[in-house]
C-alpha cells in the first residue's frame, strides 16, 4: 500500500491535462487546486511531459499529487518518476510499466475494458483499474462488472463529463478521470475561473455520491 494509493482512494478526480501550453500548466493547476482538485495527471503523449510535471510539483502544495497518463513503456515510467510523479496511469494493460511501479512504491491505474484486461492488471499488482474508454461503454456496462467483482476500485476515464458522471458515480465507480470536458480552454485567454467551478462541480458530485459534503 502506498501513499498516493490511499491519497487516490481520498482524491478521486484525476484532472487529465493534456496538450495544455507550458505556460499555462502552472496558472491551470492553481486553478484546479481552487476548485477542490487534489489529484493532477499530465499525459506523455506531450512531448514535455516530464518538465510540466516537475513545474506543478514545483509550484503546487505537497498535498495535490502529481501523476503521469499514458505511461505505456518502462523509459516513460521511469522519466515520469525522476520528473516527480506520484502514480502511473496506463490506457492498457503494460505490465513493465506495472512492474516498474510496484517496485518504486507509485501507484498504478491500469487502463482495461474486459474482465480479463482488468484480472491480469490486478495480478499484476495494480490498484486500480481505469475503465477506458468509458463513454462509449456506459455505466450500465460498468455495472455490469462489478457485479462479479464488487471489490474492483475502478476510475471512468474518457468520454466523461458533467451530464453522465452522476451515472457512473452511480453505477460503482470510486473516481473520475476528465480531461477535456474539464481542462480545455482558449489557451489564447484562458478563462481559469470556469475551470474552478467546473473543478468543483465534478468534486461536488463525487462527495455526493460518498453521501458527503465536499
Amino acid at each position: 500500500m502506498t501513499a498516493s494509493t490511499d491519497h487516490l482512494r481520498a482524491h478521486p478526480l484525476l484532472a487529465i491535462l493534456r496538450g495544455v501550453p507550458a505556460a499555462h500548466v502552472v496558472p491551470l493547476g492553481e486553478a484546479l487546486l481552487a476548485g477542490g482538485v487534489r489529484s493532477l495527471e499530465v499525459t506523455f503523449t506531450d512531448a514535455d511531459a516530464a518538465a510540466k510535471i516537475e513545474a506543478l510539483r514545483a509550484a503546487l502544495p505537497v498535498e495535490v499529487l502529481v501523476g503521469a497518463g499514458t505511461v505505456t513503456t518502462r523509459k516513460r515510467a521511469a522519466a515520469a518518476r525522476a520528473a516527480g510523479a506520484s502514480f502511473l496511469v496506463t490506457p492498457h494493460v503494460a505490465p513493465e510499466v506495472i512492474a516498474f511501479g510496484v517496485g518504486h512504491d507509485l501507484s498504478v491505474v491500469c487502463g482495461a475494458t474486459t474482465a480479463t484486461e482488468m484480472a491480469q492488471a490486478l495480478d499484476q499488482g495494480c490498484a486500480f483499474i481505469k475503465l477506458f474508454p468509458a463513454g462509449p461503454l456506459g455505466p450500465d456496462y460498468l455495472r455490469a462488472l462489478l457485479g462479479p467483482y464488487p471489490d474492483l476500485e475502478v476510475f471512468a476515464v474518457g468520454g466523461v463529463g458533467l451530464d453522465n458522471a452522476a451515472d457512473y458515480l452511480a453505477a460503482g465507480a470510486l473516481g473520475l478521470g476528465i480531461g477535456g470536458a474539464l481542462t480545455t480552454l482558449d489557451w489564447r485567454d484562458p478563462d481559469l475561473g470556469a475551470a474552478t467551478r467546473l473543478a468543483r462541480a465534478f468534486c461536488d458530485l463525487i462527495a455526493a455520491a460518498r453521501g458527503g459534503a465536499a
